[in-house]
């Protein structure tokens, strides 16, 4: 496969694909780059570090049960002990009782700018949501919002592989990482030990440190170190995946006519959303013993890079990977796959499917404003940095939500 004119690198070094994959002049589509790094096949940076980018590779490396998280935070909440802890608040009863205060925090957003006429659905929709929903599961103050949101962004800048490919380092963008994990190491203890202090509390964070049969006590270290992990992982891919969702809607108005119709077609508008534009596109993981990836030998302690952007459009997964068809037939491994498969998914999806219902229910006639969406410069987690629609006008706050979106 040739890349499109303006692409410029060296098409036979796959190593500066990938490269050029990390530059955010690509970001606002880097599809091209991803499937020519996929044809290449496997691509070594050194002996430390594989990029794996076929579904096979991908799905494999997943998978097997000796590929761990590679940074320490995400190992922190994949500990099994950990992750049974914090799984209690995603199951699908507690999922489903969230879906009043979900409906509710959307029609607030949209009752905020319907005055203004239009909207900018990443400041508007795709970030304030998801925050206020994950902050009453984990019990933090809806007044910290901006706070919280300022420090979860500096982390996962951090996600960035260039220093561990190319040996570089980015000195102000370790220091801003530092100074937000630091802060926010010592905003989940302060929340942690309130609990201690006071009144019993049903939100996780007090639930982690009661503890059940299954799990135990959590110290209150493990607890604000779960909490912490759970915001830093589940917020802001959310949050691309909201406004990655509403870009899809604009781009194919017909999809909004069928939602309209059907508002079960969420279900099948956000896993082709998640299939075609994953909110994060490296996943790292570390081998902790020698694997065989699909006839790769991958040696114990490489770090592997997955690319599950190129492995959605593998066409030995999907007869027409490139076309935007949200027919129920979307394969993925957005959430993962395996051992450490999101168990956060069901409220990431139910949080976009009601954003989305809800957005062509009370959005009147949306279309693109002047301008073109703006990304954020990050690779490894790919988001929207901006998205004006503009509207005829904006349905009623009483307009029944029907049929359910759960």
């Amino acid at each position: 496969m040739r890349l499109p004119s303006g692409h410029d690198v060296d098409h036979d070094d796959p190593r500066a694909l990938v490269l050029r994959f990390l530059d955010k002049d690509v970001r606002a589509d880097p599809y091209p780059l991803l499937n020519c790094i996929r044809e290449t096949g496997p691509v070594w940076f050194g002996t430390g570090v594989v990029v794996l980018s076929s579904r096979a590779h991908c799905e494999a490396a997943l998978r097997a049960t000796d590929s761990v998280p590679a940074s320490v935070d995400a190992r922190t909440v994949s500990a099994a002990r950990l992750r049974r802890a914090a799984e209690s608040a995603f199951s699908a009863d507690a999922v489903a009782n969230l879906l009043p205060l979900v409906r509710a925090l959307v029609d607030d957003r949209l009752d905020s700018v319907a005055a203004r006429g239009r909207l900018e659905a990443v400041t508007d929709l795709a970030y304030p949501v998801p925050m206020a929903v994950l902050s009453h599961v984990l019990g933090l103050p809806s007044g910290d919002a901006f706070w919280l949101h300022r420090r979860t962004m500096a982390l996962s800048r951090a996600l960035d592989p260039r220093p561990l490919l190319t040996g570089t380092s980015d000195a102000s963008g370790l220091v801003e990482h530092s100074r937000a994990l630091t802060e926010l190491e010592a905003y989940f203890a302060e929340a942690v030990r309130k609990r201690r202090r006071g009144a019993v509390s049903d939100d996780l964070l007090s639930r982690l440190i009661r503890g059940d049969d299954r799990t135990g006590r959590l110290t209150d270290a493990e607890a604000a170190s779960v909490g912490r992990s759970l915001l830093a992982s589940g917020y802001e891919t959310t949050a691309a995946l909201i406004s990655g969702g509403v870009l899809a809607l604009l781009r194919a108005p017909h999809q909004i006519q069928a939602l309209q119709r059907d508002p079960g077609h969420a279900r099948h508008l956000v896993e082709e959303t998640l299939r075609m534009d994953p909110p994060l596109q490296i996943v790292q993981r570390r081998a902790e013993a020698d694997l065989d990836v699909c006839g790769t030998t991958v040696p114990r302690g490489t770090v592997m890079l997955l690319l599950p952007a190129a492995s959605h459009r593998d066409p030995a997964l999907v007869s027409s990977p490139d076309v935007f068809a949200p027919n129920g037939d979307s394969p993925h491994l957005a959430f993962g796959a395996g051992p450490h498969h999101c168990f956060g998914a069901p409220l990431a999806r139910l949080i976009a499917q009601s954003v989305l219902v809800r957005f062509t229910q009370r959005v009147v006639a949306p279309r693109f404003a002047l301008g073109s969406p703006s990304y954020r410069p990050a690779a490894a987690l790919r988001g929207l940095q901006a998205l004006w629609v503009d509207a005829d006008g904006f349905a009623a706050r009483d307009l029944p939500w029907q049929p359910s979106t759960a």
